[in-house]
């Protein structure tokens, strides 16, 4: 039995699911790559850890059907990664697999797939359609606010909030929040709701095309599916119910200052190496045209202040943890951004300036100044 394919088009679809597999697990199997060859010859193969799995399709030419064996993950990846583009015969025995090559092969034993875990999705769930591009921009403007924090589960992924024509996508650590509301462009018959797991969030925003057209999404009371190109993967849903994010929303802040994002990122990247290490404090001081940035550490007697100007302002004193402001504004894609704050003690809000394109809420606690 012989598989022909192209190195380049094998060893990029086993790298793109392979980043979910595990360094240690304790189901064996999940160190193995799962090859199906179906009853039309389709080359399918997966990947998983014990909350989820990703299986793809290979192009290739198998001349046999309804097979299916398990071989090593990383034997094989780094067996592949070293030969140069061109076509390999793969040689499919009954306890070994061989890859030939123009000038050489390699072999690597192979297990029986019957020990490989599986997972499924309820048949009757109801799929909805959400475009790639709009699920890449929910996950990746999100996911930085998403905790990992083993006492509150909840917290640790992105909460999808399903309307009948509108999407949100929420994460928050307790500490800082993101959201992006979206209006739907397909009208649903009912509402859905589940918390993605970070990790699992992280790998599809690193195989989902930015062209993909649509991603369909099937959920049932513990397993998602997402189904795209030529990609289906599957994962449990963290169970729980995910914080009000809406209530701790400010409905009412009167300081807003508008300012470019390049100016404020590099400023506090700069005036940040000066700050106290155990608390990370940054202050700013708004006025009508400017921003005063500083940062002291009395321990180390180290200090730093910079001014950059402001396209509109208001007057507020105000300190954040540097790291987080730095992440935030820097992930926000908009090369003008406004930060509304009602008073030194009261959550502050980051937004894009053109939230006509898309929409994007970063909510920040403050520290307090006199730390």
């Amino acid at each position: 039995m012989e598989i022909t394919v192209s190195k380049t088009a094998l060893l990029d679809k086993l790298k793109s699911i392979g980043r979910i597999i595990q360094p240690k697990n304790s189901i064996p199997a999940y160190d193995n790559f799962l090859f199906v060859i179906d009853e039309f010859g389709i080359i399918l193969v997966t990947a998983g850890e014990e909350a989820g799995c990703i299986t793809t399709n290979i192009d290739g030419k198998a001349d046999f059907t309804n097979h299916s064996f398990m071989a090593n993950a990383k034997t094989l990846l780094d067996g592949l990664k070293e030969i140069p583009e061109q076509p390999l015969t793969i040689s499919i025995l009954k306890k070994e697999l061989i890859v030939k090559y123009a000038n050489g092969k390699f072999s690597i034993p192979l297990e029986k797939e019957e020990q490989y875990p599986s997972m499924n999705t309820d048949n009757t769930a109801t799929p909805f359609l959400v475009s790639g591009n709009d699920l890449l921009y929910g996950i990746k403007q999100t996911l930085i606010c998403s905790a990992n924090d083993e006492l509150r589960p909840v917290l640790n992924g992105v909460y999808f909030d399903i309307g009948l024509d509108s999407m949100s996508f929420v994460a928050t650590d307790g500490t800082r929040l993101a959201m992006i509301e979206n209006p739907s462009p397909y009208t649903r018959k009912e509402r859905a709701a589940f918390i993605l797991p970070s990790k699992f969030a992280k790998v599809l925003s690193n195989i989902v095309p930015e062209d993909c057209m649509n991603v369909e999404i099937s959920v049932n009371q513990t397993n998602i599916l997402f189904e795209f190109d030529s990609y289906r993967l599957i994962c449990r849903m963290i169970e729980g119910r995910f914080p009000n994010y809406r209530a701790v929303i400010p409905q009412k802040q009167p300081n807003r200052a508008v300012l470019k994002k390049a100016d404020i990122v590099s400023a506090l990247k700069r005036v940040s190496v000066f700050c106290d290490e155990s608390s990370s404090l940054v202050v700013l001081k708004f006025d009508s045209d400017s921003l005063k940035i500083a940062a002291h550490d009395l321990y180390f007697s180290k200090s730093a202040e910079e001014t950059i100007p402001l396209q509109s302002g208001c007057n507020i004193e105000i300190g954040f943890r540097s790291s987080f402001l730095i992440e935030m504004v820097n992930n926000i894609p908009s090369e003008d951004i406004a930060i509304t704050m009602s008073d030194p003690s009261q959550a502050s809000l980051l937004t894009r300036c053109d939230e006509e394109v898309k929409s994007l809420t970063y909510l920040l606690m403050p520290l307090s100044i006199n730390n």
